[in-house]
């Protein structure tokens, strides 16, 4: 199955990783390939890696079975964006941001080969439409996708031709945003 998550509101990544827990839940093999999201400022990559450090201790076990936390593994790529302490954001791409894109492209086509039931792409589609990686490559890579293999694209303004293409679509539609009353951003809920 191909899942995209697109629209200009707030929750697109939040989605995505929530699938990727309820999947984990129930003993799956998970990828995460974050795009262009380098840097040290989210804090969902604080919970992975302590997910990865545990992984590595063989004294930390469950007692069931079927919930494996650490059947997940979480590739990150881009280059820094933003700036906590000014609250800034750097919008130009540059060729190391393109080479960044190329990458975590590269490194979902080996996970295909590794026989998982979910790969998130988060903000694959923002990547497209910034060219930092071209339409043709998302395309190839949505068709050499494992019909095992359920993937999840997110970003904002998804082309026609991925929402035709998908069996999924959800659209996160901004109804009221505090950002637009001059509030920074919130460290645990924004970033």
């Amino acid at each position: 199955m191909i899942l995209v998550i697109t629209g200009n509101g707030k929750g697109k990544t939040t989605s995505a990783l929530g699938t990727a827990l309820r999947a984990l839940g129930w003993g799956k093999k998970v990828g995460i390939v974050f795009f262009d999201k380098g840097g040290s400022h989210y804090g969902e990559q604080n919970i992975f890696e302590f997910l990865q450090e545990k992984k590595s201790n063989s004294r930390f076990k469950f007692e069931d079975s079927k919930l494996n936390l650490f059947n997940i593994e979480i590739f990150r790529f881009g280059l820094e964006r933003f700036s906590a302490q000014s609250k800034t954001f750097r919008f130009e791409n540059t060729y190391n941001d393109k080479e960044e894109a190329s990458l975590a492209l590269e490194k979902v086509h080996t996970l295909y080969k590794d026989n998982y039931f979910l790969i998130v792409c988060d903000e694959i589609i923002n990547c497209m439409n910034l060219d930092l990686i071209d339409e043709l490559s998302v395309q190839n890579l949505i068709n050499q996708c494992p019909s095992n293999t359920h993937l999840v694209l997110t970003g904002r303004n998804a082309p026609d031709w991925l929402i035709e293409k998908a069996d999924l679509v959800s659209d996160v539609q901004e109804i009221k945003h505090y950002f637009k009353n001059g509030q920074d951003a919130i460290e645990g809920i924004d970033y």
